[in-house]
């Protein structure tokens, strides 16, 4: 059984930025048009990154009928990154055994019940690992022990900044790991929109490794946050971001929109359905 991680620490740290108050846009800011994702990442590739780091904006049953993030993705993304040269994907996901017992068991529950994600998405989850390797791209996951099941949720409730601090942990240990396979070129990491930003509000960068990857590759880092529109749209905390009213002006049917947020931080913005 997968369980879906990334989604919980996403879904945990939308909660904490509700109270915080939202930076000014950077003046260098900017948004452009594209005919595809595909084209999008193609052309954000051309600074020649070594690690490429996407968080997605999670779907929920509310929102199953649309196509995730997490599906456009596996479709329409990765193609352009093997082609790119893509050699190791680092995905926000861990195996369950049920060799931890009771509390691996209460912990998978509670994920289930906090996330609310539609069935379909641990299909996607091994959709995309399964593509990655027929592809010749190595997959990773996360390395959960059952000391840190007990550390997380062995109090009866979600400790949510541990989550947070392990799932950032292991996903900079994979990432560093993939680094030094011999073969690798460049790196891809997928999850949620919190772990890869390279300069989150100070509550969250505890939980980022964004800066530290970024400086264990000279400067070779790519942030790029996946949305769909529908998803986004209703949601307050989204529309005060400073990078949304930007994606509204540069909107036209049919073209994925890509924001720039600050130097090397990106966010791509799918085509409506409709």
């Amino acid at each position: 059984m997968i369980a879906i991680v990334f989604l919980l620490c996403a879904w945990a740290a939308h909660v904490l930025l509700a109270a915080q108050t939202l930076p000014a846009a950077p003046a260098d800011a900017a948004a452009s048009t594209c005919p595809s994702a595909a084209a999008a990442v193609r052309a954000l590739l051309a600074s020649n990154p070594r690690v490429v780091a996407f968080g997605e904006y999670h779907q929920t049953e509310k929102t199953a009928r649309i196509p995730s993030a997490l599906r456009h993705f596996t479709s329409e993304i990765l193609p352009a990154l093997r082609t790119a040269g893509a050699s190791d994907l680092v995905v926000e996901t861990w195996i369950t055994t049920g060799s931890c017992g009771e509390v691996e068991r209460k912990a998978v529950a509670r994920v289930d019940k906090a996330t609310q994600r539609p069935a379909s998405t641990e299909n996607e989850v091994v959709t995309l690992l399964r593509r990655a390797k027929q592809s010749g791209i190595e997959p990773r996951i996360l390395q959960v022990a059952c000391k840190d099941y007990q550390a997380i949720f062995g109090s009866g409730r979600v400790d949510y900044d541990r989550l947070l601090r392990l799932t950032r942990d292991q996903l900079e240990t994979q990432i560093r790991a993939a680094l030094q396979r011999p073969g690798s070129r460049l790196v891809v990491s997928y999850g949620g929109a919190i772990h890869n930003d390279l300069r989150p509000p100070p509550d969250l960068s505890p939980y980022a490794f964004g800066d530290a990857i970024a400086r264990a590759v000279d400067g070779k880092y790519l942030e790029i946050d996946l949305y769909v529109p529908e998803y986004i749209e209703k949601d307050p905390l989204i529309r005060r971001e400073p990078w949304y009213q930007r994606y509204r002006r540069a909107y036209r049917p049919k073209l994925v929109v890509v924001v720039q947020r600050g130097p090397g931080s990106y966010a791509l913005i799918f085509p409506r359905r409709r």
